[in-house]
């Protein structure tokens, strides 16, 4: 068994005792000073820590004010009505996650035999379709699957409310003799940007 340190304090306390009240109250004063630096330097650090996020929070708020006293009130209306927006991608990457929007909308509505032909061929849009230098074009692919009309139904909406979709058009529909079943064939569409610009070429 460990022998247990024993610290005795009375010598202390007693040599304090034994000052004069001046050299007490001295005492008391440095104890009272160094708790004093001690709260002092643990809470800086806390009131550093909010300064920061405060100043963080009035530039936030201050690039908000500029914004919104830039922007016209049709604009910042539709902002509001539409919300955010994201700007179309690539020609590769938005093609490969419009194929995989696909997939995923017809094998959520339990239709397993399907076929999906990537346009990867992009049509450009003309005028002045050109942003940040770079010209918009459209990518199409060509879906054809056979369900029930409700199961159709379900894939035609899924297509049109995802967010890599354009448009869907050219929807054909075909019912199918003795088969409570209809064939589809439709066009998904997509806006993408193409290669940036060179100056001075033509």
């Amino acid at each position: 068994m460990k022998p247990r340190l024993a610290i005795d304090a009375q010598p202390t306390v007693d040599r304090f005792r034994a000052l004069p009240p001046a050299g007490k109250l001295a005492v008391a004063g440095i104890g009272v000073l160094l708790l004093w630096l001690a709260l002092e330097t643990w809470s800086w650090g806390w009131a550093r820590s909010w300064t920061a996020q405060a100043d963080r929070m009035e530039r936030v708020l201050a690039d908000a004010r500029e914004i919104a006293g830039r922007g016209d009130a049709a604009t910042m209306g539709a902002a509001e009505i539409f919300g955010p927006l994201d700007p179309p991608g690539g020609e590769s990457e938005s093609a490969e996650a419009m194929a995989q929007a696909v997939v995923e909308v017809v094998k959520r509505n339990r239709v397993s035999e399907f076929s999906y032909d990537a346009q990867r061929a992009s049509s450009s849009l003309g005028g002045n379709a050109v942003v940040g230098g770079q010209r918009l074009s459209r990518i199409s692919g060509e879906l054809q699957f056979e369900s029930s009309p409700e199961a159709a139904s379900a894939i035609i909406a899924g297509l049109e409310s995802s967010p890599h979709i354009e448009s869907v058009r050219s929807i054909r529909m075909q019912r199918k003799e003795g088969d409570r079943k209809v064939g589809v064939r439709l066009t998904v569409e997509a806006w993408v940007v193409g290669a940036r610009k060179s100056r001075g070429l033509s």
